[in-house]
């Protein structure tokens, strides 16, 4: 007995330390995504239009992929997706032109789209606590932006990405196939899709106002005087919150957990548009940490609970975000022309409301009210 739970926690560590990975690498390519555009010659919108192609390659991969793997098995496309990805990854050293780097990021996408959403189930089903299995994510988002701080040069970052995701991906070669349901033929999507519209539909407009959000963040940081240093150290600050509070959440109500992020979400962007010192700043991005742990944590869990078919579930919630990176960019980068860039900070906020209204009747119903 005491071997086969040994044999359980060493698979459970197994799984974060690939998802610790997989995210280093990602967070590690993306951070000066923006800057590289700039550098080649990019409008607002067009480093915007880069980030959308990105979510919108992730948004197809990782729903056709969950919904897949409930049927095929989840290990299929977590190696193929983190093989792809490390070439994906290589393959952005070829970036020259706007139009190129779009292509690129869309692969990268694309690739990511495979893995992401089976890897969540297969976390789930093999008995991870999600709160942890998350929170080995943040903490690849944390040394992939000490990377981006330390190193600066993006090919070398881009050579980094290459190298960590495919330890990912030999380290996977070690996994053995969880216990789980699996479906003669594809799960019904739709049924799926209504059974926790309301959550899904709440993360979406929360993470719509992010995106649109992040993909200026670094250009904003810079007009307030940050350097590449203090913009890859302010993101490694939010991922290190992540890391220490998703660790923390196991025992909370799903639902309250949720609803809380999404509260301190609004506070958060409208933040955004008011401080500019660093000690402000920094105080926000632990705010931000605190926030997207409950709320992607809370969410997670909301969808995951709910039914069977977790590789489908899965891959709607992984393409409800990859949406809001197919839009968000693309709408920062045209509020951002018109407006200035605070003025996205204050449509992010909005939708942040929005988002609220739209989750309030799920709670009702998840506490009997």
């Amino acid at each position: 007995m005491k071997e086969n739970e040994d044999g359980r926690r060493s698979r459970r560590w197994l799984i974060g330390l690939v998802n610790f990975l997989l995210n280093f690498a990602t967070q590690s390519s993306i951070t000066f995504i923006p800057l590289l555009g700039a550098q080649l010659g990019a409008s607002d919108f067009q480093v915007g239009l880069v980030g959308s192609v990105y979510g919108a390659a992730f948004l197809a991969s990782s729903l056709f992929s969950g919904w897949k793997s409930d049927s095929m098995g989840r290990l299929l496309f977590v190696r193929w997706g983190l093989f792809i990805s490390s070439a994906a990854f290589a393959a952005q050293l070829l970036a020259s032109s706007v139009l190129l780097l779009m292509i690129l990021r869309g692969a990268v996408g694309f690739a990511l789209g495979i893995t992401v959403a089976a890897n969540l189930a297969f976390a789930f089903e093999s008995g991870a606590d999600m709160g942890k299995f998350s929170s080995y994510g943040s903490l690849g988002w944390i040394f992939g932006a000490l990377a981006a701080a330390l190193v600066g040069d993006i090919y070398l970052l881009f050579k980094i990405s290459f190298l960590v995701c495919l330890s990912a991906f030999f380290l996977s070669l070690f996994f053995e196939e969880a216990p789980s349901i699996k479906f003669s033929a594809p799960p019904n999507l739709w049924h799926v899709l209504r059974r926790d519209y309301r959550i899904y539909l709440a993360v979406f407009l929360r993470h719509l106002g992010a995106t649109a959000v992040w993909v200026i963040l670094p250009l904003y940081l810079s007009c307030l005087g940050m350097d590449k240093f203090w913009i890859g150290l302010l993101w490694g600050i939010n991922f290190f919150v992540q890391f220490v509070v998703m660790r923390h959440l196991d025992g909370f109500s799903e639902y309250k957990v949720f609803a809380f992020g999404q509260l301190l979400s609004i506070f958060v962007f409208v933040a955004y548009a008011f401080v500019a010192g660093k000690p402000f700043l920094v105080i926000v991005q632990v705010l931000l940490g605190v926030a997207w742990s409950c709320l992607y944590v809370g969410a997670l869990l909301i969808v995951l609970r709910s039914g069977e078919e977790r590789g489908t579930a899965g891959g709607v919630f992984q393409s409800t975000l990859n949406l809001c990176n197919a839009v968000g960019p693309l709408l920062g980068g045209l509020i951002a022309q018109g407006f200035g860039y605070r003025g996205v900070m204050f449509f992010a906020a909005a939708l942040g409301v929005l988002g609220m209204l739209v989750a309030v009747p799920a709670g009702q119903k998840e506490s009997g009210c």
